[in-house]
């Protein structure tokens, strides 16, 4: 299974809105979104690209892991981020994490430091290997201005129509 690592950022008139927009750029916002707990099926491979939705897929469940901000504190800075660890069998765990802060350096460094414990826990927890280098992560900053904004990195696993 190819599983996808995709950022989407918005703003609107409303938090509902700026998350709306966040779907559109992250390329999932026609879809159903069935969230997921954070396994990593054996044999995935994890590739960061923007999701490429089928129009044909309009309204279908799409299974999700989800790190996703919403706020309309003007002037803060909004992160979310997924993280990844995965073994050669290709199984493995994810991990998600929101912030904000007053500088966009403070929110990718608290995210960087977050997502880097919680996957050593969830590796100590499982008996794998801990190897800082083969931990992941993609990390989506965006600045709250005079509107509500939205924040999101999605893991995409698949989607299924509903018949």
């Amino acid at each position: 299974m190819t599983i996808y690592i995709t950022t989407g950022k918005g703003h609107g008139k409303t938090l509902i809105s700026a998350f709306d927009a966040a779907l559109k750029t992250a390329g999932v916002y026609n879809y159903n979104l069935i969230r997921l707990s954070s396994i990593v099926p054996p044999s995935s491979k994890i590739v960061v690209k923007k999701y490429e939705a089928n129009p044909e897929h309009y309204g279908d469940r799409l299974y999700i892991v989800k790190a996703e901000y919403r706020s309309r504190e003007s002037g803060k800075y909004i992160g979310a981020a997924i993280g990844w660890y995965q073994l050669p069998d290709g199984r493995g765990v994810f991990v998600e994490h929101e912030e904000i802060g007053e500088t966009k350096n403070a929110v990718e460094s608290n995210l960087k430091q977050e997502v880097q414990n919680s996957l050593k826990d969830l590796c100590r927890f499982r008996n794998y290997p801990i190897a800082e280098s083969k931990m992941k992560s993609k990390i989506n900053i965006i600045q709250v201005k005079d509107s509500a904004a939205c924040v999101q990195v999605f893991a995409v696993f698949k989607s299924e129509p509903w018949n």
